[in-house]
C-alpha cells in the first residue's frame, strides 16, 4: 500500500488518544476486536487490503496504550497517599508560585521507596530559587486533580502531584546537560532582548528560542484572538529556516545531497531541539526533518505524510499519552490541513492548467501566467483555510476559543516570520563578538521595527469584530463530521466540484439552525479560582456577573466574556463582604450587596430577570429567577431567617446552611467536597456550565457528577 507507514503511525496515535479516555478493559476488548477484524480481512482477500495498515495501527496503538497504562502509569499512581523524604530536582518549567518566595512546576524525586528511577511530580508550591536546584524535603504524593491539565501532564510523563511538607535542605545543583542547555537558552534570550523593547523582545524570544517567560498577557491574548498563536511556538517553519540557511543560490544544488552537509544539518537540528527542551511539537517537527534529511542522503524524495506517521509512532512509543498534548494535536492537525491544501492545489492545476496547455504554443503566454497566478493565490487561501479548519476540532475539544480572522491574519503575517527569525539569529551572532556590537544594535533596531509592524497587524486583526467566535462544541463538531462525510462521498464519486455548493448549503443550514437553537438559551458558568469562582449568566449576547474573589477572577471573567463572542457585560452583583475596589467596566451597572441595608432587597436587573438579595453580618445571598427556575449565589453564611429552596446553587468552597438546593454546581476541588453534607446532586468541573432553556429543560456541560457522601 502507498503510504502504509503513514496510515499505521497516524492510526497508532489515534488509538492512543482514544485510550487516554477509555478504561483498561475497554482498551483490551477494542484491541482484540481490531486484531480479529484484521485477520479476517487478510484471510478473505488475496490482495493486501488498503485499510489493513490502519486497522493494525489501531490495534497496536490500543495494545500499547493499555500496556503503558498498566506497566508505567498505574505503578506511579499507586504511590499516591505516601509521605516520603526524598531528593528533589527542580525542572526547567519552574516559575514563581502564588506564595511569595516559592516556585511551582515539575520536580523529579529520587529515593522514592519502591522506585529505582526518578519519579516526575507536579508541585504547586515549594521552596526554591531556580531550575537545576536540588534539595531534600518531606513530600506527600497525591493523585493529579481531575482538571483540564491532567492529560497534558500525563503527556509530559507526570502522573502524580506533590505537596511540600517541611524539612527543606538545599543540596549541590544538578550538573545534568539539560540544565546547562537551559542556562544557555536563558543567556541567549537575555542577549537577544538586550536592545529590544520589552514586549517585542518577549515575542522574538518565544519565536526563536521557545522562551515564553517574557511574553506579556496582552500580546499573548492578541496572538490568540488573531489565530496566530502557533507563531509563538517552534514548529516546522523554524526547521525549514535552519535547514535552508546555507541553501542559497548556486549552493542549493551542490549542498542539498552532500552527505557531509546533511550530517551538519542533522547536528544543528538536534542541538536546536535540545536547546528548546524537546517539547512534543518540536520533536514532531524534528523527526519529520530528520526523515527528510535521510531521504536526501539516500537520494530519495521525502514524503511528508509518511514522515508524519513515523513521527506519530516515535512519540507514541516513548509515551502513550503524547497524543493528549494540545501542542502535539495542533501540530499534527495543521500539517494534515496543509497537506490537504497541497493535494487540492495539485488537482486544480491538473484540471485547469494541464501540462498539454503549458506546452501549447497557441495558448497566449499572458493567459497562462494569469491562470498560474490565480491558481497559486487560490491554493494559498485554501491551504490557510484548511489548516485552520483542521485544527478546529482540537481547539473545541479542549474548550479553547476560535478566531474568525485566523485565515486573514495568517495570510498577512506568516511570511513575516522568516525575516524576524533571520534578524534574531543575526543579533545573536553579532552579540557573540564584542567588535560587532554596533552591528548588533543595528540588527536589533531593524528587528524591533519589523516586529512592531508584525505585532501591529496582529493587533489590528485581533480588534476586528469577528476575532472572537462562540462555537458550541458538540454542535460544531457534528457539523464538521457531516462536512467531512460529504467530502469523502463526493470524492469517491468523482464529483469534487459539486461538493462546494453542497458544503455551502450545509453550512448555511447549520448556521441558521444553530442560531435558532441558541436563541434565548441561558448559560450559567462558574469562572475563576477553584472554590471561589464567579458566576457568569448570559443570554443572547448579554451577561450578568455574580462576582467573588479578586483581580485574578476579574481577569478570568473578562477572558470568558471575550472567548464566548465578546458578551456585553450589563451588570455585576458584588457578593463579597468588605469588598476591595475592582476595575469593573465603566458601562456596567454595579450592585454591591455589602452596601445594601440589612435584610431583603430586590434591586432591578437589565433584561427583566428577578433578583432577590439578602445581606447581613454573616454573608450575602442572591437568588436569580428565570421563568420559574431559581439560582442561588452566596458569600459567607447569611441568615435570612428561614431556609431558601432553589433549583440550582452555584457554590463556593463551603455550603451555606440557609440554602436548600436540588442541584449544586461547583469548581471546588474534590477533597473539599468530601466534607459536604447534602442530599442534592453535585456537579463539578473546571468551568462547569448549566444550560437552561426557559420553561423546557436544564442540562449541564463540562461537568461530572460527584458523590459527596
Amino acid at each position: 500500500m502507498k503510504r502504509a507507514l503513514a496510515g499505521f503511525g497516524l492510526a497508532f496515535a489515534a488509538a492512543e488518544l482514544a485510550g487516554a479516555y477509555l478504561p483498561l478493559s475497554a482498551l483490551l476488548l477494542t484491541a482484540a476486536f481490531l486484531l480479529l477484524a484484521a485477520l479476517v480481512w487478510r484471510v478473505r482477500r488475496a490482495v493486501f487490503p488498503a485499510c489493513l495498515p490502519v486497522v493494525l495501527g489501531l490495534a497496536a496503538g490500543t495494545v500499547w496504550a493499555a500496556g503503558y497504562q498498566g506497566l508505567v502509569a498505574a505503578p506511579q499512581r499507586a504511590l499516591a497517599g505516601q509521605t516520603v523524604t526524598v531528593t528533589a530536582v527542580v525542572q526547567t518549567d519552574a516559575e514563581p508560585s502564588f506564595q511569595e518566595g516559592r516556585l511551582r512546576g515539575t520536580l523529579v524525586l529520587q529515593g522514592v521507596p519502591g522506585c529505582s528511577a526518578g519519579v516526575r511530580v507536579y508541585c504547586s508550591s515549594f521552596p526554591g530559587a531556580e531550575p537545576g536546584e536540588q534539595f531534600r524535603a518531606v513530600i506527600r504524593l497525591e493523585e493529579l486533580e481531575q482538571d483540564a491539565y491532567r492529560l497534558g501532564r500525563y503527556a509530559d510523563g507526570t502522573f502524580l502531584s506533590a505537596v511540600y511538607q517541611d524539612g527543606y535542605e538545599p543540596l549541590e545543583p544538578s550538573r545534568s546537560p539539560v540544565f546547562a542547555l537551559y542556562e544557555l537558552r536563558v543567556g541567549l534570550s537575555r542577549r537577544l532582548r538586550l536592545y529590544l523593547p520589552r514586549p517585542l523582545g518577549g515575542v522574538e524570544a518565544a519565536m526563536l528560542l521557545g522562551d515564553r517567560t517574557q511574553l506579556t498577557d496582552t500580546l499573548e491574548e492578541s496572538f490568540r484572538a488573531a489565530g496566530v498563536s502557533h507563531l509563538l511556538s517552534i514548529s516546522g517553519l523554524h526547521f525549514s529556516l535552519l535547514c535552508g540557511l546555507f541553501l542559497i543560490g548556486p549552493l542549493a544544488g551542490t549542498l542539498r545531497f552532500n552527505r557531509l552537509y546533511i550530517l551538519f544539518e542533522a547536528a544543528v537540528l538536534l542541538f536546536y531541539m535540545a536547546l528548546t527542551g524537546f517539547p512534543v511539537s518540536v520533536v514532531r517537527a524534528g523527526v519529520i526533518y530528520f526523515i527528510m534529511l535521510l531521504g536526501y542522503a539516500l537520494v530519495q524524495p521525502p514524503d511528508t505524510l509518511t514522515s508524519l506517521g513515523v513521527a506519530a509512532l516515535f512519540l507514541g512509543l516513548q509515551n502513550a499519552y503524547a497524543a493528549c498534548d494540545l501542542g502535539c494535536q495542533l501540530s499534527f492537525c495543521g500539517v494534515l490541513g496543509v497537506q490537504l491544501g497541497a493535494a487540492v492545489g495539485r488537482w486544480q492545476r491538473q484540471r485547469w492548467l494541464p501540462e498539454e496547455e503549458e506546452e501549447d504554443p497557441d495558448v497566449p503566454g499572458w493567459r497562462r501566467r494569469l491562470l498560474r497566478a490565480g491558481l497559486q493565490l487560490l491554493e494559498t487561501l485554501e491551504t490557510a483555510a484548511l489548516a485552520t479548519v483542521a485544527t478546529l476540532p482540537s481547539l473545541l475539544a479542549h474548550g479553547m476559543s476560535t478566531s474568525g480572522v485566523s485565515v486573514l491574519t495568517n495570510l498577512l503575517v506568516v511570511w513575516m516570520l522568516c525575516p524576524a527569525l533571520v534578524l534574531g539569529i543575526l543579533v545573536l551572532l553579532f552579540g557573540a563578538v564584542p567588535l560587532l556590537l554596533p552591528c548588533m544594535r543595528m540588527a536589533s533596531l531593524l528587528l524591533s521595527l519589523w516586529l512592531h509592524w508584525m505585532v501591529g497587524i496582529i493587533g489590528w486583526c485581533a480588534a476586528l469584530p469577528a476575532a472572537y467566535l462562540y462555537l458550541p462544541r458538540r454542535y460544531t463538531l457534528l457539523v464538521l463530521a457531516v462536512l467531512i462525510l460529504l467530502g469523502v462521498l463526493f470524492w469517491r464519486r468523482g464529483r469534487v466540484l459539486w461538493f462546494l455548493p453542497a458544503a455551502a448549503l450545509c453550512l448555511a443550514v447549520s448556521v441558521g439552525l444553530g442560531v435558532r437553537l441558541q436563541r434565548d438559551v441561558v448559560r450559567v458558568a462558574l469562572v475563576g479560582t477553584s472554590g471561589n469562582a464567579c458566576a457568569v449568566v448570559s443570554q443572547n449576547g448579554h451577561a450578568v456577573v455574580f462576582f467573588r474573589g479578586g483581580a485574578s477572577n476579574l481577569n478570568a471573567v473578562q477572558t470568558y466574556l471575550d472567548e464566548n463572542g465578546r458578551l456585553q457585560w450589563d451588570a455585576v452583583i458584588d457578593l463579597r463582604q468588605d469588598p476591595v475596589e475592582q476595575d469593573f467596566p465603566q458601562q456596567t451597572a454595579r450592585i454591591t450587596l455589602d452596601t445594601l441595608p440589612r435584610g431583603p432587597a430586590q434591586p432591578s436587573l437589565p433584561g427583566g430577570w428577578e433578583l432577590d438579595c439578602w445581606h447581613d453580618g454573616g454573608g450575602n445571598l442572591s437568588v436569580l429567577g428565570i421563568d420559574g427556575y431559581h439560582i442561588a449565589f452566596t458569600a459567607g453564611q447569611p441568615d435570612p431567617g428561614q431556609p431558601v429552596t432553589v433549583d440550582l446553587l452555584c457554590a463556593a468552597a463551603s455550603l451555606p446552611e440557609c440554602v436548600q438546593p436540588r442541584t449544586i454546581l461547583t469548581n471546588a476541588s474534590e477533597p473539599r467536597l468530601q466534607d459536604w453534607d447534602t442530599q442534592a446532586k453535585v456537579y463539578r468541573g473546571d468551568t462547569p456550565t448549566a444550560v437552561l432553556r426557559p420553561g423546557r429543560s436544564a442540562t449541564f456541560e463540562e461537568v461530572k457528577p460527584i458523590a459527596v457522601q
